[in-house]
């Protein structure tokens, strides 16, 4: 019922070879230069894309943090209202 329709490919095309066969004599190009593609050039080339993802990881960093802070918190407070509550239960069981 639904058929694709795939586009008729543009970008090959086949050729004849035209060239002429390179001589054991010629010296080689030269290779190319390499390339750095790492963090540190897209830093430089965008200062204000760097920054802001330092700005962005450190919020990410600060809520985590944080969010590990206030749960340990709510977990001591937990602990001391239950082991206050337990100690309750036990004098009311001894009278």
């Amino acid at each position: 019922m639904f058929k694709p329709k795939y586009p008729a490919p543009d970008t090959y095309v086949p050729t004849a070879h035209t060239h002429a066969p390179v001589s054991v004599e010629q010296p080689a190009p030269p290779a190319p230069a390499p390339t750095r593609s790492g963090l540190v050039d897209i830093a430089r080339s965008n200062a204000a894309a760097a920054v802001a993802g330092v700005v962005v990881t450190g919020v990410v960093l600060t809520s985590t943090l944080l969010a590990v802070a206030i749960t340990g918190l709510a977990l001591s407070i937990s602990g001391v209202v239950l082991l206050v509550l337990l100690r309750m239960l036990r004098q009311e069981f001894r009278r």
